[in-house]
């Protein structure tokens, strides 16, 4: 299993979400396992995608299945959450491991999983806003229909930062950063965070750029879901 494999099934997985979304049917992860060659490589997509697999049961109000349910269990049995990060990579990737098992805990009606650490420790100092604006785009998947925690409550407490970094992402026309960080835009917009910037003018410009990376489009549909619940 290598990097560009795990990359190629995290696409098509975040294609099925993005389908599963404009049709208002479910991504069926255990279909997607079984279309895989590769077992791990695809239970690697899954990590790799997500809290965002859970998306179309939380726009759509969908029941997550017993099977799809244990796709997401195995994904984290098989390549386990790192318990103590200690680099930057680890750091952003156990907030994401965090976000995905949340949901899953709510979804399923779980145990709540354990914060992995103080947000400040991943995001870093907000006064090195453009710094600290890539690791808000890196978590990106926290930001969906219903957010709450930590992570969520310290980027809605810097709207200025959150501003200036997809502002900068945009006139570098680095389009991946901006669609993630556009998404957080819509949700604080959507949870009444004031904001010196019109979201939904930033999202049409942003979707208008953004090409046709299946992951960058999803963050973009969430955005917009995000935008309509308003």
């Amino acid at each position: 299993m290598d990097a560009s494999t795990c990359a190629r099934g995290a696409a098509d997985l975040a294609g099925r979400v993005l389908g599963a979304l404009r049709d208002g049917s479910a991504a069926d992860l255990a279909d997607f396992l079984d279309s895989c060659v590769d077992a791990t490589a695809g239970l690697a997509a899954v990590r790799l995608v997500g809290a965002d697999v859970f998306l179309p049961h939380l726009v759509l109000d969908r029941p997550l299945g017993t099977r799809d349910a244990d796709v997401v269990v195995a994904s984290f049995e098989i390549l386990p959450s790192v318990t103590a990060p200690a680099t930057a990579e680890q750091r952003v990737m156990a907030w994401h491991d965090w976000s995905t098992a949340r949901l899953l805990a709510g979804l399923t009606g779980a145990v709540p999983v354990a914060t992995p650490e103080d947000p400040a420790a991943v995001l870093g100092p907000v006064e090195q806003w453009a710094r600290w604006s890539v690791a808000v785009a890196q978590l990106s998947s926290s930001a969906h229909p219903g957010a709450t925690g930590p992570v969520v409550d310290a980027v809605a407490a810097q709207p200025l930062a959150l501003c200036r970094g997809v502002v900068r992402s945009v006139l570098r026309r680095d389009f991946a950063t901006a669609s993630r960080l556009t998404r957080w835009i819509c949700l604080l917009h959507a949870t009444g965070v004031g904001l010196p910037l019109d979201p939904v003018l930033l999202l049409a410009h942003v979707e208008s750029r953004a090409g046709a990376e299946p992951r960058r489009l999803l963050d973009l549909a969430a955005a917009r879901h995000l935008v309509r619940s308003t």
